[in-house]
């Protein structure tokens, strides 16, 4: 059991070391493999923030999912997870239902009597705690030399990967040139490895500095009453063991402190999707991404200067989001909101032409299309060119290179140095559909990472962007079935696992993904997980799926 187990782990530090954005997926293929290897019902992942003081739940597997977590933090010396690491020893109980202990009563009264929880030490610093609970008390000791071996390991792997990612943030900091430059090397790495929309950094002392100007809020602080993460604290909207009155419920946004030399230095603001519930496992990485970086925010730095940006880099896959020559704009800078959601427009047929009675209904719906219209149509794109179009070597606007005219049509098809990372995402899956093997899931891993999330994600219920976005989601889909039939092939297992999370990630509703991962589950010997994923899936979705019950096929080991 633990050679099983101590692959899966060593799987997990090598694939986050690769692609750290993969840490929630990882994580309960990791405690799947855990669960299952030690015979117990329940596993979960809490990791500790490097100032040592709270631990906070980063991944869970098994049943009852609802149960555990009925309280997501503890702080150090409360409750078993916080005493585990607290005292740096394992805490465990074969009573939970008398042991005063312990804080989850929905837990205690679904009959589990067993639970164990095992702090994940180094010399220097507890990484995390790790738990399993079960019904059947005679499994706890069959845990716990099964923890014994694999902790250190799991231990090390885990601080390496977030110490990696705090280094891998401070070598893009360091390289920036200005102050501002440097604090949105941290953000970009905040956004890469949490999955989040827009983050903002803000200063206890100067001027707010943002991902995305002008769309996010960084928070609902007004200034009158004392902002709890400037005082040390983790905000967290929508829960209530990390609470600050100013958040929002709903879109998702955390508030992290900036540590330096023991001090707060700012205050990190990340906005997240209102789908799924990522962003309270994102806290722990977060905060280690920011530990080293902190110091380095406001230091000179003799880097050599970058390469020349393209003219235009534009993100539409999750938050929109425009650069010119480098420099992010904001909405304000459009002057006319119509010009803003013209160039939206014109980007989501990217070199196709749109006719003008089409761009007219679509920014002044059911006004119909007159000279009244027309005309404003052609002060809006005029406002557009100001802000898009490259200037000549007097400072005036040159020939259009941005946005063409066809006649009566326009097209957005950029005669100078661009990037639309739809187009590119587009033509990386493309050129992985023609290739096998390594080759492949190496172009789809890049195709993957430009998929931050839905097609103009800021505008969900917009008709103009409905197709292309679920054509865009479909591609994505298809390229992580793909991946997944490729690693399966090469033995890949975990690979496998992690891939159709990210599907489900994407559609949790769709019904292919549920119904292969369980026939992956089953083909492996995972008969439990798969009986468990058969359940919800019935309960989800009104009936069974269109598989046989895993409990009734046969199965094998799963090897890697």
């Amino acid at each position: 059991m633990p050679a099983d187990v101590l692959s899966t782990v060593s799987w997990a530090a090598e694939t986050l070391s690769r692609e750290p954005r993969q840490l929630f997926h990882v994580v309960r293929v990791l405690l799947s493999d855990l669960r299952r290897a030690t015979g117990m019902d329940g596993a979960e992942l809490y990791l500790a923030d490097p100032q040592q003081s709270v631990l906070i739940l980063s991944g869970y597997a098994g049943k009852d999912a609802e149960a555990f977590l009925e309280k997501c933090v503890f702080h150090f010396g409360e409750g078993f997870p916080g005493l585990a690491a607290a005292g740096r020893q394992i805490v465990e109980t074969r009573n939970l239902e008398s042991d005063e202990r312990y804080l989850r009563e929905r837990v205690r009264a679904l009959g589990y009597h067993a639970f164990l929880s095992y702090p994940l030490l180094l010399p220097h610093a507890v990484v995390g705690v790790l738990n399993l609970a079960a019904r059947d008390v005679r499994q706890v000791e069959t845990a716990k030399r099964s923890l014994t071996l694999i902790s250190p390991l799991l231990a090390a792997s885990l601080y390496a990967v977030m110490t990696s990612l705090g280094e891998r943030t401070l070598e893009r900091v360091r390289q920036a040139r200005t102050p501002r430059d440097r604090a949105l090397a941290l953000l970009e790495d905040s956004l890469e490895a949490s999955s989040g929309l827009r983050a903002a950094l803000r200063p206890l002392h100067g001027e707010q500095i943002e991902t995305h100007p002008d769309q996010m809020r960084p928070c609902g602080c007004d200034g009158k009453a004392p902002c709890p993460a400037q005082a040390g604290q983790i905000c967290v909207s929508g829960m209530a063991e990390l609470p600050c009155a100013a958040l929002p419920v709903n879109p998702h946004v955390v508030c992290l402190p900036v540590w330096d030399a023991g001090e707060v230095k700012a205050v990190t603001t990340v906005q997240f999707s209102a789908r799924g519930d990522l962003h309270a496992e994102s806290v722990a990485p977060l905060l280690w991404i920011s530990r080293l970086a902190a110091g380095a925010l406001e230091l000179p730095t003799t880097a050599a200067a970058p390469e020349t940006p393209v003219w235009l880099d534009i993100e539409t896959l999750g938050a929109f989001r425009i650069r010119r020559g480098g420099e992010v704009l904001s909405p304000r800078d459009f002057r006319r909101r119509q010009a803003y959601q013209l160039l939206k427009l014109l980007v989501t047929r990217w070199g196709r032409p749109l006719h003008t009675d089409e761009l007219c209904e679509a920014l002044w719906p059911g006004e119909g299309v007159d000279e009244r219209v027309l005309a404003r149509l052609h002060v809006t794109l005029n406002a557009l060119r100001q802000v898009v179009e490259p200037p000549d070597a007097s400072g005036g606007r040159a020939e259009a290179q941005v946005i063409l005219r066809d006649g009566n049509a326009y097209r957005f098809a950029p005669t100078v140095a661009y990037c639309l990372d739809s187009e590119q995402f587009e033509t990386l899956v493309r050129q992985a559909d023609g290739q096998t093997g390594a080759a492949a899931l190496g172009t789809y891993a890049l195709a993957l990472a430009l998929y931050r999330g839905d097609f103009m994600e800021d505008d969900p219920y917009s008709d103009a962007f409905a197709l292309e976005r679920d054509y865009l989601r479909e591609l994505a889909v298809r390229s992580l079935f793909r991946a997944a039939e490729l690693q399966e092939a090469a033995g890949l297992n975990q690979d496998v696992l992690a891939s159709y999370s990210q599907i489900l990630a994407i559609d949790p509703q769709h019904f292919e993904a549920h119904e292969a991962l369980i026939t992956f589950l089953v083909k492996h010997g995972r008969v439990e997980d798969a009986q468990l994923r058969w359940e919800r899936y019935a309960r989800a979705f009104g009936g069974a799926p269109r598989l046989p019950a895993p409990a009734q096929q046969r199965s094998r080991p799963l090897s890697n």
